[in-house]
C-alpha cells in the first residue's frame, strides 16, 4: 500500500523542511503544493525531498488540497495523509491516522483534538472556543452524528475517498466540505485522537477567517441537504425579530405618543 503525504504550503519556508523530514519515515512519498508563495518555500521543500507542485498564484487552501488529491491519485496513492506545513500536526501520529484505512476498512479518517485520549501542546487562540461552540451543533444538523473536531486538517483518505473529493468552495472551507462530501458519498468514516498543537504567533492571524469560512460552507450545505429545516429556521428567526422590534415600536407609541419611523419600517420588513 502506497502512503503519500500531502502538504498545502503558502510562505512556509522556515517550517516546511522540518515537517518533510519528520514525516519521511512514515510515508512513501511527500507532495507539497506551493500555493503562490512569495518566499523560497518551493525550493526548500524540493531540497528536503518533496515533490513540489506550483500554483502560479495564491488560489487558497481548497484549491491546494484539490491539487494534492489529484496528484496523489495520478501517482497511484492508496492512502493520502493531509497535514499542515507549519508543524501544527504531530508526524509521529501518522501511523495512528492511517491504521483504520489500512487494517479496518475505513475510507475517511479525521484526526480529533477533542477526544478524551487527545493530548494538548501549546496555547489555544482566543477565537477557537467560539468557533467550536457554533460549528459542532451545525455539523450535527447536516451529518446526523457528532463530529468532535470538524476543523482539524490532519486527515487520512483512502483511494475511493480521494476520488469523490471534488470541491466547489474556495479558501478556508475545505475541512467542512470534505466532511459533507464524505457523508454524501457514504464513506466509512471514523475519528482518532491527535495532539492539539498551537504555534505561538503562527495560526491566530487566519483563525477567524478559517472559522467563518467553515461556517459559511456548513450553512450552504444545510440549505441544500435540509432546505425545509434551513429556511424554516431562517423564517422563524426573522419572524421573532419582527415581533421584538414591533413590540418596541408599540412601547414607544404608548409611552411617548411618537412613532419611531425607522424602527417601524424595519419591523415591517422582518
Amino acid at each position: 500500500m502506497k502512503i503519500v503525504a500531502g502538504i498545502p504550503a503558502y510562505n512556509k519556508q522556515y517550517q516546511v523542511c522540518g515537517v518533510i523530514h519528520a514525516i519521511a519515515e512514515y510515508v512513501d512519498e511527500t507532495l507539497v503544493v506551493d500555493d503562490g508563495s512569495a518566499d523560497n518555500t518551493a525550493i526548500l521543500a524540493e531540497r528536503a525531498g518533496a515533490v513540489v507542485i506550483l500554483h502560479d498564484a495564491n488560489r487558497g487552501k481548497t484549491a491546494a488540497i484539490q491539487t494534492l488529491i489529484n496528484e496523489a491519485l495520478s501517482r497511484g496513492a492508496d492512502v493520502l495523509v493531509l497535514l499542515g506545513a507549519d508543524g501544527q500536526h504531530n508526524p509521529d501520529e501518522i501511523p495512528t491516522l492511517v491504521k483504520p484505512v489500512l487494517h479496518d476498512g475505513y475510507e475517511f479518517v479525521l484526526g480529533s483534538r477533542r477526544l478524551k485520549e487527545s493530548k494538548k501542546d501549546g496555547k489555544k487562540p482566543f477565537i477557537r472556543p467560539f468557533g467550536q461552540f457554533v460549528l459542532k451543533p451545525s455539523w450535527g444538523t447536516i451529518t446526523k452524528n457528532d463530529c468532535s473536531d470538524p476543523e482539524c486538517g490532519f486527515r487520512a483518505l483512502s483511494r475511493r475517498a480521494m476520488e469523490v473529493m471534488k470541491f466547489r468552495g474556495a479558501g478556508f472551507t475545505v475541512e467542512a466540505e470534505m466532511i459533507c462530501l464524505a457523508r454524501t458519498h457514504g464513506l466509512k468514516s471514523t475519528e482518532v485522537p491527535v495532539t492539539e498543537v498551537y504555534i505561538e504567533n503562527g495560526l491566530t492571524l487566519n483563525t477567524g477567517k478559517h472559522e467563518f469560512g467553515n461556517l459559511k460552507t456548513i450553512f450552504s450545505w444545510i440549505s441544500e441537504e435540509r432546505p425545509l429545516f434551513f429556511f424554516g429556521v431562517m423564517g422563524l428567526v426573522l419572524a421573532i425579530t419582527g415581533l421584538v422590534i414591533g413590540a418596541k415600536v408599540l412601547y414607544i407609541v404608548t409611552t411617548s405618543g411618537g412613532v419611531a419611523i425607522g424602527t417601524a419600517l424595519v419591523s415591517m420588513l422582518c
